[in-house]
């Protein structure tokens, strides 16, 4: 099973290191279902929200409301691209391309 980490900064502007939960088969099953869930009548606002929401779940120690105060949108789809990326099984392990 692996982690992801990403750096945000903190509420002093300090930037801290978060780290995820152990991403299993059921976090691959939980994206499935919101994904599935913002293809029906929702505002981009909320389809955010779920995108957001399923981010932080995956974190003991990370919000959404953290995700809109200390990140912008690039790193947020760059957070959530790395997260996809281990639901899958698509990283190399490190030292090894």
């Amino acid at each position: 099973m692996a982690k992801v980490q990403f750096t945000i900064k903190n509420d002093k502007g300090e930037d801290v290191l978060k780290t995820s939960k152990e991403i299993t088969t059921r976090d691959y099953r939980d994206y499935l279902v919101m994904n599935d869930s913002l293809t029906s009548d929702l505002s981009e606002v909320e389809k955010l929200d779920k995108q957001l929401g399923f981010i932080a779940s995956l974190f003991d120690d990370v919000t959404v409301e953290q995700l809109l105060e200390y990140t912008d949108f690039a790193k947020a789809i760059s957070i959530f691209t790395d997260i996809y990326a281990h639901l899958v099984g698509d990283v190399a392990p490190k030292g090894k391309s």
